[in-house]
């Protein structure tokens, strides 16, 4: 028996040829709902850092003009959170309570953690926050953002929730947006 024909005919370790063909199947397919878990939540996280980008700067823009007539770079903070919001609502394709309208990439309600003004004695500043998300549950997640400042600042963290294919929950991505307030 040459060749081909030996192998076709000898039928000793069949069960583990086919035991191993389906564990490499098994471990392909493991792999590949995981490469495309990672790549929907880096397409999703890439579009809503942008807009969240846009929205803080929109919020940035807003200086009081009497105290900027003087030289000072003070934030007003209602016209600045109101257009904050109408940034992400009209980009992301929220509704008034940032819920997902028909079109939009995000699949779940959006969560605003923090949108702040912030100042410092001297720049660049570090600014931690820690966030504490499902607080209250089994499945509480602390996590830790950290960004530098370098002037007065506006700083949005939100948190998008991701579905995971095949694993019947939602991921949290917290994301973090840096506005520098100054003059040009």
């Amino acid at each position: 028996m040459k060749g081909w024909t030996g192998y076709l005919l000898n039928e000793r370790g069949g069960v583990h040829v086919l035991l191993f063909g389906l564990m490499g199947m098994i471990f392909s397919a493991f792999v590949w709902v995981t490469a495309f878990n990672w790549m929907l939540q880096t397409n999703s996280t890439n579009k809503t850092k942008s807009l969240l980008d846009h929205a803080t700067r929109a919020a940035a823009l807003n200086l009081i003009p009497a105290e900027a007539a003087l030289g000072r770079i003070v934030w007003d903070p209602g016209k600045g959170t109101a257009d904050f919001y109408r940034y992400l609502q009209l980009n992301l394709k929220l509704d008034g309570s940032l819920v997902p309208l028909p079109g939009s990439h995000l699949k779940e309600r959006l969560i605003v953690h923090r949108l702040e003004h912030v100042t410092n004695p001297s720049y660049p500043y570090v600014l931690s926050r820690s966030l504490t998300l499902y607080s209250g549950t089994s499945d509480a997640i602390v996590r830790q953002v950290q960004v530098t400042i370098y002037g007065p600042s506006i700083v949005a963290i939100i948190e998008v929730r991701q579905p995971l294919l095949g694993y019947g929950r939602r991921e949290p991505i917290v994301l973090s947006s840096v506005a520098s307030m100054r003059f040009r």
